[in-house]
């Protein structure tokens, strides 16, 4: 934020950050309603984002959010 150019930009970037999220958050999960039905959804196993996926793209959809996953948890534990 010291190298912005002008201080309200930092804030609007933040604003635009939190929403994006937020949006990709809530799309998520309600997308996710869309493709399964509400018990088949409370059955899946932990990350269940990943069965969606792969639910709707095949095996590699899973792999991909396992992935992802990892590189995250990895980033957590090394921060």
């Amino acid at each position: 934020s010291a190298r912005a150019e002008k201080r309200s930009d930092v804030g609007k970037a933040t604003v635009i950050g939190f929403i994006t999220v937020l949006l990709f958050l809530v799309l998520v999960n309600v997308l996710s309603l869309g493709i399964m039905t509400q018990p088949e959804l409370a059955n899946l196993q932990n990350p269940s984002l990943a069965a969606v996926l792969e639910h709707i793209v095949g095996p590699w959809g899973a792999l991909l959010i396992s992935i992802g996953l990892a590189i995250s948890l990895l980033g957590a534990l090394l921060s």
